[in-house]
């Protein structure tokens, strides 16, 4: 079998056509490398080289054996150096799963910020709730999620907050308060319907959510989709409650109206967890471009608050 060692001799003489200008550019003595020549001769079965006593002259063989060997090791060479770039973080890709809201706004702008430093390095995303998300990241089919907290502690992955959002009243262009700047929930007529995530998830959102409305002598009705309460409430099929981000959706025959009557500290969270064993230099680099696009996004955005503490599963 021959190795790339090898190989590079092989070339070293096949280009000086002199074992002893080739044993000094190797960096060894002409004896070791004339046998080394005639073990590869050996391994291949043909001979590579006329020698006489005034010159080396390659036979057709090592002709075509000097020009497989340049490609074999330019394409060696050309490997290594992916590799190396790599493990640096400079070429690769990056998996990233995410939940609807989070590709509103967030998500688009980490991306942009990501792939600006980051050129060569390609961004896969993928839709999914925030279950799917948790498997998808122990099976490593992604690498970072943006989902919905809280979760439990889950060995080997971290997680930190990057907002916790207010929700807004989201009503047909022609109800009663839709000219009002601010819509309190206790006037909010029925139908109602309330964005909470994928059931059995975030219980602890659902439950608070729909005591408020119950308090209020309003039963909602649950709704798992952003894209499907808003084009219910556009079709005139009741008024809603969801996610302050649900704005960027723009559609016709909806206004998005601020929610008083919720306690201030009732707001829809969202998270980026990752594996903690399996941190590259490609997630690590697009973790923190994530944290730092969310300080300078959302802070702008009136009343909700970052959430940047930690937690290691």
């Amino acid at each position: 079998m021959i190795d790339l060692r090898q190989m590079r001799q092989f070339v070293a003489v096949a280009e000086a056509l002199s074992f002893r200008r080739a044993a000094e550019q190797l960096n060894m003595s002409q004896p070791p490398l004339s046998q080394a020549i005639q073990r590869l001769e050996a391994d291949i079965g043909a001979k590579l080289f006329h020698r006489s006593k005034r010159q080396v002259t390659l036979t057709r063989a090592g002709e075509v054996m000097l020009e497989e060997s340049h490609r074999v090791l330019d394409q060696a060479d050309r490997a290594v150096s992916h590799i190396r770039d790599v493990a640096h973080g400079h070429m690769g890709r990056v998996e990233i799963g995410f939940v609807l809201t989070a590709s509103y706004e967030l998500l688009p702008r980490v991306t942009r910020a990501f792939r600006r430093a980051n050129p060569n390095i390609h961004v896969e995303l993928h839709s999914m709730n925030s279950a799917d998300m948790i498997r998808a990241l122990q099976e490593r089919h992604i690498d970072i999620a943006f989902l919905r907290p809280p979760l439990a502690a889950i060995e080997h992955l971290s997680m930190t907050g990057i907002y916790g959002e207010r929700l807004a009243a989201i009503l047909p262009e022609d109800h009663p308060l839709a000219d009002q700047e601010r819509v309190d929930l206790a006037d909010l007529t029925k139908p109602l319907y309330v964005m909470v995530p994928m059931p059995g998830w975030h219980t602890p959102f659902q439950t608070r959510i729909v005591g408020v409305c119950q308090a209020n002598g309003i039963e909602p009705e649950i709704i798992h989709d952003p894209i499907h309460l808003v084009s219910m409430i556009a079709a005139g099929m009741g008024a809603g409650i969801g996610p302050r981000t649900s704005r960027r959706l723009q559609l016709d025959g909806v206004v998005f109206r601020e929610l008083d009557g919720v306690p201030d500290d009732l707001h829809m969270e969202l998270a980026m967890a990752w594996r903690t064993n399996a941190a590259s230099r490609v997630t690590t680099a697009f973790r923190e471009t994530a944290i730092e696009v969310a300080r300078d996004l959302y802070p702008t955005m009136d009343e909700d608050r970052p959430l940047f503490k930690d937690s290691v599963g």
